[in-house]
C-alpha cells in the first residue's frame, strides 16, 4: 500500500518538474544575460560621469544656449573616449537575442495592437537614415514612447540612460549628451510600424 501511495505521489508531482526546469532554465539564462548588460550600462554611466567631470560645471541656468553647449561639449567628449565603440558593446549578441525575443512576444502578444499604437510615428519617412553608436540622437525625431508593457520586462536603466525606438531599431540613449550609446538594429518587427 505504501508503495502505491509513492507511486501515485511520483506520478503527480513528476510532471510538474518535467515543466518547470526549461522555465527555471529560461529564467536563470535571462537573468545572467541581463547581469552582463547591466555591468555594461554601469560601465557607460562611468565613463560619462568621469568625462562630464573634466567639463566646467554647469552652473543652474534657463539658458537653452548654455545647456545645449554643455551637453554638445559632453556629447563630443565621450565620442573621443568611446572612439573605437561598436555596435554590440553594451547589446552584446546575447543579450541581443534576448530583447528581440522579449520585444517580439511584446508585439505578436495579446496587448500588440496597444504596442504599435504607442510606437507609431506620425511621419515614418523620417527614419530613412540609419543610426551608429555614437552619433548624436536625432533632434527633428519623434520620441517614440517605448511601450510599458516592454519597458516593464527589460531591465531598468539608470536616469543617464534610456531606451528609444527609432523606425525599427531599439537604441540605448545617453539622455545626458543626447548619444547613441549602442542599438539593436530592426529589433520592432515588420508590420509593426
Amino acid at each position: 500500500m505504501r508503495i502505491m501511495h509513492c507511486l501515485l505521489l511520483l506520478a503527480l508531482v513528476a510532471p510538474g518538474f518535467g515543466g518547470q526546469a526549461p522555465v527555471s532554465q529560461a529564467s536563470d539564462k535571462q537573468a545572467r544575460v541581463f547581469k552582463v548588460f547591466t555591468a555594461r550600462v554601469q560601465q557607460y554611466v562611468k565613463l560619462q560621469q568621469d568625462v562630464e567631470a573634466t567639463l566646467p560645471a554647469l552652473k543652474p541656468t534657463n539658458e537653452v544656449a548654455q545647456i545645449a553647449e554643455h551637453q554638445h561639449a559632453l556629447a563630443r567628449k565621450i565620442a573621443q573616449a568611446r572612439s573605437g565603440a561598436r555596435e554590440g558593446d553594451v547589446f552584446t549578441r546575447e543579450v541581443t537575442r534576448q530583447f528581440r525575443r522579449i520585444i517580439r512576444d511584446e508585439f505578436q502578444g495579446a496587448d500588440a495592437r496597444d504596442a504599435r499604437r504607442t510606437i507609431r510615428p506620425d511621419d515614418a519617412s523620417k527614419f530613412i537614415k540609419r543610426l551608429k553608436v555614437n552619433d548624436v540622437y536625432p533632434e527633428d525625431t519623434e520620441l517614440a514612447t517605448t511601450p510599458p508593457g516592454l519597458l516593464s520586462k527589460l531591465p531598468q536603466l539608470p536616469q543617464e540612460l534610456a531606451y528609444r525606438i527609432v523606425g525599427r531599431d531599439l537604441t540605448l540613449k545617453d539622455t545626458k549628451a543626447g548619444l547613441i550609446v549602442d542599438l539593436i538594429p530592426n529589433a520592432i518587427p515588420r508590420g509593426s510600424l
